[in-house]
């Protein structure tokens, strides 16, 4: 079963996310990637926010762990260091069939707006605005694991 690692950063109340571009279709996923060969759980959530984000995070607690299409994915909440948010060289922004693929675009959107903006998964997005509301940005709130369709 493949894992992949996802990145909830809050800063100056915006969260980061990827917008996406694809099939007609436009949307958001959290930040993040499949951990590779010798590399924890934080790393590869680090490394792969500098790698798409070109920021420096610290991977400090996972509070979510789902299941969706039979992979594992958690998400944890990272503290952003340094570095500005901005295309890099990974592979998501080199795609020359777009029309396969779809755009990629690392941004920020403010908090207010979560409820109104289509971001994948949705089980996450809504289990973050009710974390949002009873934790507050800080998101100090044990793990918790479901299924996501």
């Amino acid at each position: 079963m493949a894992e992949r690692y996802r990145a909830i950063i809050i800063k100056d109340d915006k969260i980061c996310l990827m917008e996406r571009h694809k099939k007609g279709k436009h949307f958001y996923v959290f930040p993040g990637g499949k951990r590779e060969e010798n590399e924890t759980e934080k790393e590869c959530c680090e490394r792969e926010l500098l790698e798409e984000f070109g920021i420096n995070v610290k991977a400090k607690k996972m509070i979510y762990k789902i299941t969706q299409k039979g992979e594992e994915q958690g998400y944890f909440v990272c503290e952003w260091l340094s570095g500005e948010i901005h295309k890099t060289d990974a592979e998501e922004y080199s795609q020359n069939d777009t029309s396969l693929y779809g755009t990629y675009n690392p941004t920020q959107i403010p908090l207010k707006d979560l409820e109104k903006t289509l971001i994948f998964p949705s089980e996450v997005k809504f289990q973050l605005i009710k974390d949002l509301k009873k934790y507050g940005n800080s998101l100090n709130r044990p793990l918790i694991k479901f299924n996501c369709e």
